[in-house]
């Protein structure tokens, strides 16, 4: 059935069910087209929005398609048009170096030398440059292929093992559909065929790189997937030269396009033209290297033309992006190509003139396809994501405090500075005025009245519950000294109970040493800043607080935070102002009065209490013991003051340690970045970087804006802009509904602290975005976010001359771009055609507009209406038109003539194939009947002096003729066949043919070349039989076997006149010396084309020089009329007498034999044994020799073995006793 017939009054409505879901691909891009096709693919795979919210960031996230770039030219990495510089995703797009084939090509390795060369075997075999000719050329490898594609196929085979590597890679990677790819692929809104691969190899056969290796590359391929055993496919998109002619040297061009088209046109036959490319390879190779062949032009089949090759590359990309973007379009397609595939199986036959039979033909691949698509687009999608992406920055810029248009002023005041510190850190300042009395005098180096102290130092002094460590000193200090008054001790020893006393409670209060009972002072403050530390710098602690003021809606915000930070710092650590500063010197001070309590006062005390001690009734008599009681008291007070000031010392020193741990771990300057800002470490480096990631996510945005407005901007041939429905007016919305919008996005996730660390990670970010995106996209109006496809809204505006023209143009450009001629008897009809119309809602739309783009169908292409068939893309906005002509044959292209004509020119100068043999491969182009007559006359001379022996096969396969004792090469029997002979060649080759026939006198030699051309006919071109619908076998007879035939039958004619009614005995005569006569052409069975005969054909045969000594035999006769010895007449019969003798031992005798009254030979003895043993002589027959008169051959002694009867078998063994 016909794809008209179920297409003509259907859609093809979404399906309910994916029946065949996505199918993951490798894209290979050959040379400089397939870059350019490529990179324009990777382009619309960033730009697009997937899954309704999700944008691909890097090409490495897009689990569908990966990317092979394989060229000897590094020199392109980007769009046509498009600077590095200028382009905003230039390097998003370029090909990852992972993803690169481009290397060095050292010719030298290969050409160094005829030896080297002849040493790398799989080169040798097929490498058509030779050292002489490389320098003649002037080639330089490192310039790319230079449009000598020879040069690209040796760099595939000298790069094999990487490109091998790199496609199982890359297929093995498609092939993977769990863990994190399955994540991305749920994402992306993409769902893929588990198994199921596609490579797709794009290139043109108009230079080098891509004309000389897309064979390769494409057996390569399948290769790999027989060998990972997966159901994939190999479909190769060739551009022609068309486009290219303008630039230099468009003969090379377009000759280097007829050669890559021979060479495609003999693989898809199924002549395998790979052997292998690596010895240690096991790869099983297939015989044809691609499922589907698209030829590519810069013409169309409606005779729409462009003159920038740019349009083919866009084209080509939207097509294969199109199968990404739109499940039910690419399953459509797919459904519909298995259908069209009954066109690419048949094949194209040419009749050849009549005289060759009614049956004989020309046959050509019918396995080409042509393909087209056009795109109405309103672009209003695209508009609406940059107004989304727009209204996401402004989130981000207002939540985190980043926004350009923040109210002026936001920066923290002194006071906010000032309240925050003595929050978090007990930064409190106080007036210090406990300073002893006795050192008022200002005495001090370091005291010189007040000074300002800090809470953060007395927190220091603090111990469990309500107690502290002075308090602590006080109570040890009053205890020891009541113990010493009022116990037992003898008052002259006070002075040394002092002592005691002092060391001990020193030892309490100073030094590092840890009491086993209790710790010392110094130990506790160090221990109690420690502890502080931790608690200040608890993510609970400061670093929430300052997350908090982030937050913070009215005071708060990205840059007042850092800001703020920056400020405390600066309070913190600044010479002249900061408090650390401050505290080492209180430190400074309280240390110093210690120390003047210990070294002054307290000595002076010590002094006298000594004088005050004594004992008995003169000491209380003289008032001594209440003296030495108030000098105690005053010592006990000193020493009290002494520590207490020690430990403040202590802690001042601790606080200021602290504090600066605190400045420490909220960052140091580090330097500054390439904007000139300051870099930071610690908490304002946290800080920094969230800030960097927030810029880099904007960043990021402004990126994707500026790839939307870019493909925005885009125009090409087949994408026809339409003018969208006007958006409507937004009116501007204040920084703090945008930061409300985002709160209410951000809800779930708390506040920055979580969010910072959300931003850190690409999956943590994409969250963040698609939050906003979608609160972006609720609060788009009602009217963005209907359900009117903008699409009918911009098709109803325009006028109805200019939807008219809108559809004309759309099916004009959207039909296959190849050149054909469509009237040439090629087949070419509308059941070959494919149009489907992807569109949203596609019923209704085809209900409004399907008359009128049946309408718009291009005149004179055979395409009907019958043909278009809507199918549901599910895309809004947007048109795709899709066509593909499935199924003709090479002869159809109409450039042929053209190319072949520059072939001629070119291949005198350069190698044009990828191998040396050039005969092997098939002319693509048809001839005219003249043409094929004189190429038919051509290959029967070839084949009638091939059976003669006038030709001679050498083991590499040509044919060569002697001509003056010296043999000539014509080529082998493919070159005869696609180009017919040499002038010079033929006439050499028919004045043999005609002197040599002309001496076929004997009937029998008439009878042995018929069964010589009919056995080359049946075994050596034997048929390959033909299953029709019905199951019926036939032989399929093709050209080589008919004319093998003709000349059997012209032999058989010839037999017939001169052999009347004993034709047929001849015949059995002729059949019984054909083993004799005749000898195997070795090798001859690579002389036929494979799919024009059967496998187990044989080796043609040719006759031998026995054939010709019976036409000798007979010459010499008739020049030996005159002679008495050989009168003519009949041969009178030997006398009558006794036995002849033997000859003389040693002697070798020559033999004539008398045959129809004629005298033939002279034979060797060999000769008459083979003539006997086919039953050509008997023993009556005449045979005369020197020495001797005519005598009957059994008469003869030396011959009388020949003629003796065969011996009588052996009798049975005796029976046993």
């Amino acid at each position: 059935m016909s794809q008209s017939s179920d297409n003509s009054s259907t859609v093809a409505a979404a399906p309910t069910q994916v029946t065949e879901k996505i199918r993951p691909t490798l894209f290979i891009a050959l040379g400089g087209t397939g870059m350019k096709v490529n990179i324009r693919l990777r382009r619309r795979i960033l730009n697009a929005i997937w899954g309704g919210n999700a944008r691909v960031e890097e090409l490495s996230d897009f689990p569908v398609a990966q990317f092979i770039n394989f060229d000897l030219d590094a020199g392109e990495v980007t769009q046509d048009g498009k600077s590095v510089k200028t382009d905003v995703i230039a390097e998003q797009v370029a090909f990852t170096s992972e993803e690169k084939i481009i290397e060095r090509l050292d010719l030298a390795k290969y050409t160094h030398s005829n030896d080297e060369l002849r040493r790398h075997r799989e080169v040798a075999e097929w490498f058509p440059l030779t050292p002489d000719k490389i320098a003649n050329l002037g080639i330089d490898p490192s310039k790319g292929a230079g449009q000598i594609r020879a040069l690209s196929r040796l760099y595939f085979f000298d790069k094999y093992p990487m490109i091998r590597d790199k496609l199982r890679d890359k297929l093995e990677t498609l092939l993977s559909n769990i863990g994190a790819r399955a994540e991305r692929l749920k994402r992306l809104g993409l769902e893929i065929e588990p198994g199921k691969v596609r490579v797709v190899i794009t290139g043109s056969v108009a230079g080098g790189t891509g004309s000389g290796s897309f064979l390769d590359m494409g057996y390569l391929a399948k290769a790999i997937l027989k060998e990972k055993n997966v159901d994939g496919k190999v479909d190769l998109y060739m551009v022609l030269p068309g486009g290219f002619v303008s630039t230099t040297n468009p003969d090379r061009i377009q000759a280097n396009g007829y050669a890559a088209l021979m060479e495609l046109e003999t693989a898809l036959r199924g002549t395998r033209l790979v052997k292998q490319w690596n010895a240690s390879d096991n790869l099983s190779i297939d015989a044809r290297p691609f499922d589907d062949v698209y030829i590519v032009d810069n013409t169309n089949v409606a005779m729409a033309k462009t003159s920038e090759q740019e349009d083919i590359y866009e084209m080509l990309s939207d097509i294969f992006f199109t199968d990404f973007t739109s499940q039910d379009f690419a399953n459509r397609k797919r459904s519909v190509a298995v259908n069209q595939n009954q066109h690419k199986i048949r094949a194209y036959s040419v009749p050849l003139p009549q005289d060759y039979g009614d049956d004989t033909e020309m046959r050509f691949t019918a396995s080409y396809s042509g393909v087209g698509q056009a795109v109405l687009d309103t672009q209003v999608d695209q508009r609406q994501n940059v107004r989304i992406n727009q209204q996401v920055q402004a989130m981000l810029k207002a939540f985190f405090g980043v926004a350009t248009a923040q109210v002026a002023g936001n920066r923290p005041t002194d006071k906010e500075r000032d309240d925050f510190m003595r929050e978090q850190l007990s930064v409190v300042p106080r007036t210090f005025t406990e300073i002893p009395q006795f050192l008022s005098r200002g005495d001090l180096a370091t005291v010189n009245g007040e000074f300002t102290h800090y809470q953060v130092a007395d927190e220091l002094l603090k111990v469990s519950g309500d107690n502290s460590i002075g308090a602590q000193i006080e109570q040890k200090v009053e205890a020891a000294f009541q113990q010493l008054m009022f116990g037992s001790a003898d008052r002259e020893q006070w002075p040394l109970h002092v002592q005691d006393i002092i060391k001990q409670l020193e030892r309490d209060t100073q030094g590092n040493r840890v009491d086993s009972a209790d710790r010392n002072h110094e130990v506790r403050i160090r221990e109690n800043r420690q502890q502080a530390f931790a608690r200040i710098i608890d993510e609970l602690a400061l670093p929430a607080q300052i997350f908090r003021r982030l937050d913070d809606d009215e005071r708060g915000g990205l840059d007042y935070t850092l800001a703020l930070v920056e400020m405390i710092k600066d309070r913190l650590e600044n010479d002249a102002t900061g408090i650390i500063p401050a505290l080492e010197r209180n430190a400074q001070r309280f240390a110093e009065i210690s120390e003047r309590l210990s070294n002054g006062e307290l000595a002076r005390e010590f002094e006298r209490l000594k004088e005050t001690t004594g004992r008995g009734l003169l000491a209380r008599i003289s008032g001594k013991e209440k003296q030495a009681e108030t000098v105690l008291a005053q010592i006990k007070e000193t020493i009290g003051d002494r520590l207490l000031f020690y430990v403040r010392a202590v802690a001042a020193r601790e606080a200021a340690a602290l504090l600066r741990e605190v400045s420490g771990w909220l960052g140091e300057k580090e330097g500054v970045d390439a904007s000139g800002r300051p870099v930071w470490s610690g908490f304002v480096g946290r800080l920094q970087a969230g800030r960097q990631s927030v810029e880099q996510l904007l960043q990021r945005i402004d990126r994707d804006i500026a790839k939307i407005e870019a493909a925005i901007a885009e125009k090409h041939a087949t994408l026809i802009a339409l003018k969208a429905p006007q958006d409507e007016e937004v009116a501007a919305i204040d920084p703090l509904e945008f930061r409300q919008w985002a709160k209410d996005a951000f809800k779930d996730f708390g506040g920055s602290q979580t969010l910072f660390q959300k931003l850190v990670s690409d999956g943590g970010a994409e969250e963040l975005v698609t939050k906003l995106r979608s609160k972006a996209t609720a609060q788009l109006p009602q009217s963005a976010r209907s359900q009117q496809d903008p699409l009918m809204q911009a098709l109803v505006a325009l006028t109805p001359d200019q939807l008219r023209e809108t559809f004309r143009l759309l099916m004009q450009r959207a039909m296959p771009w190849v050149p054909l001629n469509l009237n040439g008897g090629f087949g070419i009809n509308k059941d070959r055609y494919t149009c489907l119309i992807g569109v949203k809602n596609a019923s209704t739309f085809r209900s409004l507009y399907g008359a009128q783009l049946e309408q718009a169908l291009p005149q004179g292409i055979g395409m009907t209406a019958g043909q278009l068939s809507f199918v549901e893309s599910g895309i809004a906005g947007k048109l795709v038109c899709f066509t593909e002509l499935s199924g003709f044959p090479a002869p159809a292209l109409t450039p042929l003539p053209t190319y072949q004509a520059a072939y001629r020119t070119e291949a005198a100068l350069i190698p044009l194939h990828t191998h040396k043999r050039v005969s092997q491969f098939v002319q693509p182009m048809q001839f005219s009947q003249d043409q094929y007559r004189q190429f038919a006359e051509d290959f029967r001379l070839y084949l009638h002096a091939l059976g003669l022996g006038v030709l001679k096969r050498r083991p590499d396969g040509k044919y060569e003729i002697k001509l003056e004792g010296d043999s000539f090469s014509i080529g082998d029997e493919f070159a005869v066949r696609q180009s017919g002979l040499d002038g010079n060649d033929k006439r050499n080759l028919q004045d043999q043919v005609r002197a040599r026939t002309a001496n076929l006198r004997e009937p029998v030699q008439l009878a042995l070349l018929m069964h010589l051309f009919r056995h080359i006919a049946s075994v050596a071109y034997k048929p390959q039989k033909e299953e029709d619908q019905q199951g019926r076998e036939s032989l399929k007879k093709r050209f080589p076997y008919k004319l093998s035939e003709m000349l059997a039958q012209e032999y058989r004619n010839r037999l017939e006149q001169q052999a009347g009614d004993e034709a047929a005995a001849i015949e059995q005569q002729a059949q019984a010396l054909f083993n004799t006569w005749t000898s195997t052409i070795e090798g001859s069975t690579g002389d036929a084309y494979g799919d024009e005969v059967a496998q187990d054909r044989g080796d043609k045969r040719q006759v031998t020089a026995a054939f010709y000594e019976m036409t000798a035999a007979a010459a010499a006769a008739t020049v030996a009329q005159a002679a008495p010895a050989l009168a003519t007449g009949p041969v009178p019969p030997p006398p009558p007498g006794s036995p002849l003798p033997p000859p003389p031992p040693g002697v070798t005798y020559q033999y004539y034999l008398a045959h129809n009254g004629q005298s033939l030979g002279p034979y060797t003895v060999q000769h008459l044994q083979q003539y006997v043993a086919a039953g050509s002589i008997t023993g009556s027959s005449l045979l005369w020799r020197e020495g001797l008169a005519w005598t009957a051959a059994s008469a003869l002694p030396e011959l009388a073995s020949l003629f003796a009867a065969p011996m009588a078998p052996p009798p049975p063994p005796l029976p046993v006793a």
